[in-house]
């Protein structure tokens, strides 16, 4: 598997996001030696930027706890909602590498866990730049950057809601009893399929949903505020790539 860092994932999304990932978490100028190595360099880029997410975050939502109590309310349950679908989000690409849409069958090898590294990193690396420029008070961050999310975010949605309906054709045909069930690599029966799709199903949703909460905290949005902010979700979800996957396959 080709595992890219975080600079070169970034390079169709703004300079101003690079940048701001490179300055609080440059990264690693050392060359891995093993997967071993690689995945735990990814892992520690990965919490470096949630960690500097989250000193983000604090700049916009702790001074808010004594002079607008319900904002800081508001802004914390958002939080915790966007870690769930981040959470979540990074999860179902990563499984994704390992499920067989045309047999069915989920692997497993060394490789396993880069994708979903590389995913936190984008996404770590998108909210505290939004946090950022918020606690600066940049009330409309993504009004320069909207023309250069559209594309990637189009081409997400699309890639991301054909999977679903691949995998929706791949558990309606899957067997009902698992196969070898204590096998990493194995045939998914279909309640192995139900929490696949219904995670998915979650994923697909939370864009939409955490820009409509997102946008009730913005003093004056945009009409097309709601539209913006899950672009900006959806352009850090890079297509997803299943083994056994053609053009025009099932």
């Amino acid at each position: 598997m080709l595992v890219l860092p975080l600079a070169l994932l970034l390079t169709a999304t703004p300079p101003a996001l690079d940048s701001w990932a490179t300055r609080v978490c440059p990264p690693s100028k050392a060359e891995p030696e093993s997967n071993v190595e690689m995945k735990l360099m990814e892992q520690r880029r990965a919490e470096c930027l949630r960690k500097a997410m989250n000193k983000a975050l604090g700049r916009v939502i702790l001074p808010l706890k004594k002079s607008r109590p319900d904002a800081f309310t508001q802004w914390m349950a958002l939080q915790a909602d966007y870690d769930r679908w981040m959470a979540e989000a990074c999860a179902a690409a990563e499984e994704a590498n390992w499920v067989d849409l045309t047999t069915g069958e989920r692997s497993m090898g060394t490789g396993y866990g880069f994708t979903e590294s590389q995913c936190l990193q984008r996404h770590h690396a998108w909210r505290g730049f939004y946090a950022d420029a918020w606690a600066r008070g940049e009330r409309n961050p993504l009004a320069p950057l909207s023309p250069a999310l559209e594309g990637p975010a189009a081409e997400a949605r699309h890639a991301w809601n054909a999977y679903r309906e691949r995998v929706r054709q791949t558990a309606a045909r899957a067997p009902t009893q698992a196969v070898d069930p204590a096998r990493p690599s194995r045939k998914l029966s279909r309640n192995d399929w139900k929490p696949y799709l219904e995670r998915l199903e979650r994923v697909l949703a939370g864009p939409e949903l955490l820009a409509t909460h997102q946008c009730t905290l913005v003093p004056t949005p945009s009409p097309d505020c709601v539209q913006r902010f899950a672009d900006s979700l959806f352009a850090q979800m890079e297509a997803p790539q299943p083994p056994g996957s053609s053009e025009g396959g099932p």
